[in-house]
């Protein structure tokens, strides 16, 4: 069984990460975080109480395959309890998974996994440990 502990993060993709830091830091009054790492392409993680918000600068031309969930792309993630075991149940109930080595992602911190929820939208899972 899945047991989620906290939304993580949300994560939007954006075309100007400058212009994105003024809106965010300078008219919505969130802080930028800087001990959170980012992905090469740019972008910025922003504190929003007991969660954050990722803006993720969009490659030129970039393409997603069809029907993958798209780790760089808008999601929310999910903080659960046990990884294995959620990675199990996901894959018991017939849930395509994405894993970092699938989509050319290093990671920096804790685990991390990716599916589609029923309409399409990527969900994260992921943990700190």
């Amino acid at each position: 069984m899945v047991k989620p502990v906290a939304v993580n993060h949300s994560a939007f993709r954006i075309t100007d990460p400058e212009k994105t830091r003024k809106f965010y830091e300078g008219i919505l009054g969130l802080k930028v975080m800087t001990n959170r790492p980012n992905f090469p392409q740019g972008g910025y993680w922003f504190s929003a109480g007991n969660t954050a918000i990722h803006v993720i600068q969009s490659k030129e031309g970039e393409v997603v395959p069809p029907g993958e969930p798209d780790p760089v792309g808008p999601h929310i993630a999910i903080e659960v309890e046990d990884f294995d075991e959620a990675l199990k149940t996901l894959r018991a109930n017939g849930i395509h998974v994405v894993l970092p080595e699938d989509a050319g992602i290093r990671v920096v911190a804790g685990r991390q996994m990716w599916v589609h929820d029923p309409d399409g939208n990527t969900i994260e899972i992921r943990t700190e440990k």
